[in-house]
């Protein structure tokens, strides 16, 4: 057999046997999707999740091809009821996301701060390589909205109802219902005066029933307030679980 042939068939095998193995690839994520579906999660883009990260995800939860590494396997990403992570974001040292929280394309949270050293003789760890950076990880409030682009440093903490603006990169925590924008970023304004604030956070509405919330006149600030008080049931979300890529539903 000649032995551009014989190179010919290996290379037909191999090509064969690579679809085969990317076709079984797509069933097994379509299964995940579907059963993460039926926890009330829509789940996208597994392949970019690192094996080692374990989720918590509740109930009406969308991550749509997000890259996820997180780099302690000891602690897990919890994601609030409502929330969502938008394509080409890229997750590390975030230990928490709120409820009814909204983050756009292109967003890195918990990104590292030092993972070279700046007061040592060299930032190359060819030569400082017993270097070690230490890490503390952030987390996000509830009804956080943050616009594409945006970096969130490791450490930081996003108060509830806090905006962060398109390309900001944040390094400092950012107060309950804070605007901030820049590079970095810098606070811009509140979005309501300070009783007005004070009332929601007490009011802690993220933990009442959705379909109650939904009766309410979210239009109005003050007239929500007075409303909300009468509204005593708590929300009660489902939740799944993804660990090594495979989704878990929660009993």
């Amino acid at each position: 057999m000649p032995a551009g042939f014989s190179l010919c068939l290996l290379y037909t095998a191999a090509h064969r046997s690579f679809r085969e193995s990317e076709m079984f690839d797509k069933l097994r994520y379509y299964l995940q999707y579907r059963k993460a579906a039926r926890g009330g999660v829509h789940l996208r883009g597994l392949e970019a999740i690192s094996p080692r990260s374990q989720l918590l995800l509740e109930e009406q939860v969308m991550l749509r091809h997000v890259h996820i590494e997180l780099p302690d396997p000891k602690v897990p990403l919890r994601i609030g009821a409502c929330s969502y992570i938008r394509s080409d974001s890229t997750v590390r040292w975030l230990a928490e996301v709120g409820r009814y929280s909204s983050i756009g394309r292109g967003v890195t949270l918990g990104e590292a701060r030092r993972n070279h050293p700046l007061d040592w003789v060299s930032t190359s760890l060819a030569v400082s390589q017993d270097y070690q950076a230490q890490h503390t990880h952030a987390r996000i409030g509830h009804d956080v909205w943050i616009a594409h682009n945006a970096v969130i440093m490791e450490g930081v903490t996003i108060g509830h109802g806090a905006v962060v603006a398109r390309n900001a990169v944040v390094t400092k925590d950012v107060a309950p219902y804070q605007i901030v924008g820049g590079n970095p970023a810098r606070p811009i304004r509140f979005r309501f005066d300070e009783a007005q604030r004070e009332a929601l956070l007490a009011s802690q509405w993220w933990d009442l029933d959705l379909a109650a919330l939904r009766a309410l006149p979210c239009d109005d600030v003050d007239a929500f307030l007075a409303a909300v008080g009468q509204v005593t049931k708590k929300a009660q979300f489902r939740q799944i679980e993804v660990r090594a890529r495979k989704v878990i539903l929660q009993r």
